[in-house]
């Protein structure tokens, strides 16, 4: 067996498993291990799957040694945020009230790996319901770079096990930041497509029109091919987009690239600013014009956004609140009471905003065809820092990252070196909402450039 197997991507694990220099067993045996011996440190795991997934690669080697047709995964595993459902294995939403929660079918977007021949191999922690902090009575996972700092949220578990290897690449779901802040804070690559790309179908929401589902992975060759993976119309999931993702879209040439300074460098961290403009650089220097513009509405998005978060939050959570209150966090819980007074006519103007919004980011699309930010203000924070309530004070810290949740526009969070505290750096690049393969390309390109594979 080889001893860097776990440094592999998903897609070398992939056409290694093809070419039958590698098998699915020995490919699913090492990952186990690397959870059998590093996951007390890291503690990424809600549920082990480690069996069912022995079983299953001795199932995809056979489809191997027959010659059968394999699928884009075939033998490699991941891991699975817990809020995604799955047949026969327990799906908590890391919170106790669904403790004894067990799906008799898998949700589409998990359905649909294991139709490529991906294996999952753990249920993967995260943030009680997707909220802002971990449940008080489970457990917290640990930044691979430092465990004083958070792993942040929702999608923690999935984050850390991407990032230290445990996994060649995990689900998230990202409603105000829960796949990119993950992604950064541990440093990992991480994609929101477009909002309906992927089926949301069997996935607990958090707040229904800004959840996205999507992946953490090592490159951005991986993101692209599980995402690809996944997404489709799902007939179950009426939101989900019909029209297909053009996966080979290149970055147009020459590259407009929208640079919003007040954006980029207000509270925002000199070397995360930094990093920005290395990117800019990086595209220029390849013939991409860096051109000014002003991110439209953003002053006054703050108020609609927490406003449609929380009625759809409530929505989610009418059948166990108020009647199972105890058996939330406090932070959770404090986020449900605010939800139960929203103003009707408020919401109504906020979903008006929302359309507005939605019309001024596609009309700077006509200007620019790219914008690069940072994913947030700062790098990973003291991990006390994680247990704050998602109200409209951490929304305010998140805007880099919630505004593309509004208009459900592709985001993707790139690892992009590390501080003077060892901590990862990232860049987020955003294209407009439909132009999934743009932002990946883009994201390579850049990738490469800081000599990513």
């Amino acid at each position: 067996m080889s001893d860097d197997l776990h440094l592999r991507s998903a897609t070398e694990l992939a056409a290694a498993i093809a070419h039958r220099e590698l098998s699915p067993v020995e490919v699913v045996d090492a990952f186990v291990a690397r959870f059998e011996e590093h996951d007390d440190r890291y503690h990424t795991v809600a549920t082990p799957m480690f069996e069912e997934a022995r079983a299953a690669a001795v199932v995809a080697e056979g489809a191997v040694a027959d010659g059968d047709p394999l699928g884009p995964l075939h033998g490699v595993p991941f891991g699975i945020k817990d809020l995604y459902d799955t047949a026969g294995v327990t799906t908590a939403a890391g919170s106790i009230i669904l403790a004894d929660n067990v799906p008799t079918k898998n949700a589409t977007a998990v359905q649909r790996l294991i139709d490529g021949g991906a294996i999952p191999v753990a249920k993967l922690v995260m943030t009680e319901f997707a909220g802002s902090a971990h449940h008080p009575q489970l457990i917290s996972p640990v930044n691979p770079h430092d465990p004083d700092r958070t792993p942040g949220g929702s999608s923690s578990g999935s984050g850390v096990a991407v990032a230290a290897r445990l996994v060649p690449f995990a689900l998230g779901s990202d409603t105000v930041a829960s796949i990119r802040n993950p992604a950064a804070w541990n440093g990992c690559v991480g994609f929101k497509p477009t909002w309906g790309r992927i089926s949301r179908h069997g996935v607990f929401p958090l707040a229904a029109s800004y959840d996205h589902a999507g992946p953490l992975t090592t490159t951005v060759a991986d993101a692209t091919l599980v995402t690809r993976t996944m997404a489709g119309h799902d007939p179950r999931d009426l939101t989900s987009l019909r029209r297909p993702a053009d996966w080979a879209e290149p970055a147009p040439t020459p590259l407009r690239v929208g640079f919003d300074e007040g954006f980029v460098t207000t509270n925002t961290d000199p070397g995360l600013v930094g990093c920005v403009q290395q990117a800019n650089e990086q595209l220029a220097a390849a013939g991409a014009s860096v051109l000014p513009v002003t991110i439209p509405l953003r002053a006054e998005s703050l108020d609609p956004y927490h406003t449609i978060l929380l009625a759809e939050v409530a929505a989610a959570h009418r059948s166990t609140y108020p009647a199972r209150a105890d058996d939330y966090s406090p932070q959770f819980r404090q986020l449900l009471e605010q939800a139960q007074g929203i103003d009707t006519d408020a919401l109504v103007q906020a979903g008006l905003f929302r359309a507005a919004f939605r019309d001024a980011i596609d009309q700077l699309f006509t200007e620019v065809d790219i914008l690069i930010t940072p994913v947030g203000p700062l790098n990973a924070p003291p991990a006390e820092t994680g247990s704050v309530v998602l109200d409209r004070n951490i929304l305010a810290f998140l805007q880099p990252t919630y505004l593309w949740n509004l208009c459900g526009a592709p985001a993707l969070a790139l690892p992009w070196g590390f501080d003077h505290d060892g901590l990862p750096n990232s860049v987020q690049i955003i294209g407009p909402p439909g132009h999934d393969g743009r932002v990946l390309a883009v994201a390579g390109q850049l990738e490469s450039a800081l000599g990513g594979r």
